[in-house]
């Protein structure tokens, strides 16, 4: 199933664990792990949208790992593909 995880990073000033130096190759290093096939942000590093292809039992543990190295809860939002574009690069 492929899914659209939308986090909203609050200020480092308001979340300690944004303002270490090592936050950004953490943050590379789970979307690695949870098979993340693309991700985008905007808003100076504030939004970050990532393309997932889970399955639904993945979500808690995904949510469990963005929670725990963040401490936001992220949304699921489906991604809705025409059937033309199954298998098309960035799909």
């Amino acid at each position: 199933m492929r899914l659209i995880m939308r986090v909203a990073l609050p200020p480092a000033t308001e979340n300690p664990a944004l303002a270490a130096p090592d936050f950004s190759l953490k943050w590379q290093l789970m979307l690695k792990q949870v098979g993340a096939l693309n991700a985008d942000v905007r808003e100076q590093g504030r939004l970050h949208f990532v393309l997932l292809d889970i399955d639904p039992v993945q979500i808690t543990p995904t949510a469990e790992a963005v929670f725990r190295l963040a401490g936001v809860k992220p949304d699921f939002l489906p991604q809705i593909v025409p059937q033309p574009y199954y298998g098309v690069r960035n799909y």
